[in-house]
């Protein structure tokens, strides 16, 4: 199967599950509560779970460091994306701390919810080391540019590292030990908690559904300008990352990898952070909403124009 025709399938069953989070949530059957309970199950126990597992399987010690350019590739995909948002926000006439929102919103992805589960169709025998090395890369950036840029919308910029230890990262942390220890477990329990890992692809994208139902489009509407991000975030930005990744000779496979992160909605996190600190929380929230719906079409979008170089 073509990459194309694999992004196509994932479009398909995110798409379908989505439908059945939103149509749950809209006749009664998920309510605030329990949205708000599926986000800390998602986040502090399936998700960790995932990035153990996979992490942990994800090849040997040397196959591992070998990846590290990718982590280079990571690094200047976030770069690209902050730049072309910057200028973009610019031009719309964007001022703090819209502008502040729009940066992290175009620059920053749901790499778990989503990306996660197409880099596993696309690469199931390199799908580990893709996201380790992504998350890492992730988990530095965001909480240091990312945090200084949302801080900055109010205020001065500010980092801090303590927000560094999560789940999610303790899972990674785990995960890396029994690649350097070479531990491959194979008993009950290891199918088990992988078993679990492997149902956030569907908890997660039933409690994005459920919260866009929930939170509603009017929010959207109330500032057409948040309709920027889907060609900043969804088209321009995941092109732009492809072609100058690959006429720099990046290797094929790391130049597919790093454009399915870039062309991933944005960050849910970003809108927590917003709200912190007061940078445009309806803006980046409508973000979040608009850019998960559009991203149906978007990624096909991109991995067709792609197909063509």
């Amino acid at each position: 199967m073509d990459l194309f025709s694999i992004v196509l399938t994932q479009v398909g069953f995110f798409a379908t599950a989505l439908a059945v989070g939103f149509i749950a949530q809209r006749i009664g059957f998920i309510t605030e509560t329990m949205i708000q309970s599926m986000s800390k199950i998602i986040m502090k126990v399936l998700v960790p779970l995932l990035v153990l597992t996979v992490t942990a399987s994800s090849g040997s010690l040397s196959e591992f460091v070998s990846a590290w350019p990718f982590a280079l590739v990571v690094l200047g995909m976030y770069a690209i994306h902050i730049a072309i948002s910057f200028i973009t926000g610019k031009i719309a006439g964007l001022k703090r701390p819209e502008i502040n929102a729009h940066v992290c919103s175009c620059s920053f992805v749901n790499s778990a919810l989503i990306g996660y589960p197409i880099i596993m169709a696309v690469f199931p025998e390199k799908s580990g080391i893709y996201i380790a090395v992504f998350l890492i890369v992730e988990t530095i950036v965001t909480w240091t540019v990312g945090l200084m840029i949302v801080s900055s919308a109010s205020g001065s910029g500010k980092i801090d590292l303590r927000r560094m230890v999560t789940p999610m990262t303790i899972g990674l942390v785990i995960g890396l030990l029994f690649i350097l220890f070479s531990i491959r477990p194979q008993n009950i329990v290891w199918d088990t908690l992988t078993g679990i890992g492997g149902t956030q692809k569907y908890i997660g994208l039933i409690y994005i559904g459920a919260d866009i139902g929930f939170t509603g489009f009017k929010k959207v509407f109330k500032d057409i300008k948040v309709f920027l991000t889907i060609p900043v975030k969804l088209i321009i930005a995941p092109l732009c990352v492809f072609f100058i990744f690959k006429f720099i000779g990046v290797d094929a496979d790391m130049v597919t990898a790093v454009t399915i992160f870039s062309m991933l909605p944005s960050m849910l996190i970003i809108t927590i952070l917003s709200k912190e600190y007061n940078a445009a929380p309806d803006y980046a929230s409508g973000s979040i909403l608009i850019t998960t719906a559009a991203s149906l079409v978007t990624m096909p979008l991109v991995f067709y124009i792609i197909s063509f170089f």
